[in-house]
């Protein structure tokens, strides 16, 4: 749970930063593909999986961004695995194909679930990264100015209500 509240708290630092949108759009881009794609399934690790972790840590991106997508996105795979199957059943053809080629066989899109998982997340981690690129922006215009504000008048003295839930959520967040 503390691991939780860290991960949760870095985001919300990594909103309040100065770190672009597109690192913290990107971190979520990175962390749904790894939560739909095997990472260490039975078989042996992925291969496009450690590409992704590889590039996860070169490109400059929000890691806790990352970690905190990766598990939600990995707990939604869970919840849909059949709905994943179906959709790799229905490309049976494809997985044949990609049991012919090494790198995406040993990436385990041979077999339909995997394959029906990675369609999922190609199509889910667009979408959480727009998402996320847009709630960043419009965290920085629209809710941080009224923060900062509020934390200036706290500085002053001059606060109405409870200045110590507000001191906890600033702290939270970084301010």
């Amino acid at each position: 749970m503390l691991t939780l509240l860290k991960l949760i708290r870095g985001l919300l630092k990594g909103l309040a930063s100065a770190a672009a949108p597109w690192q913290l759009a990107l971190g979520a881009w990175f962390g749904v593909m790894l939560g739909f794609l095997p990472i260490f399934p039975s078989a042996g690790p992925s291969p496009l999986a450690f590409v992704l972790l590889f590039l996860v840590l070169v490109i400059n991106c929000q890691m806790a961004s990352m970690l905190l997508f990766m598990g939600v996105a990995k707990l939604m795979a869970l919840a849909l695995k059949g709905v994943g199957l179906s959709i790799g059943t229905g490309m049976s053809g494809f997985a044949q194909t990609c049991a012919d080629i090494p790198l995406l066989h040993a990436s385990h899109w041979s077999h339909t679930g995997w394959l029906g998982m990675t369609i999922m997340g190609l199509i889910a981690a667009p979408i959480a990264a727009l998402g996320m690129y847009l709630f960043t922006r419009w965290f920085r215009t629209k809710v941080q100015p009224k923060l900062m504000e509020k934390r200036k008048l706290m500085l002053a003295g001059k606060v109405a209500g409870n200045g110590i839930m507000f001191k906890v959520g600033c702290w939270f967040m970084g301010l």
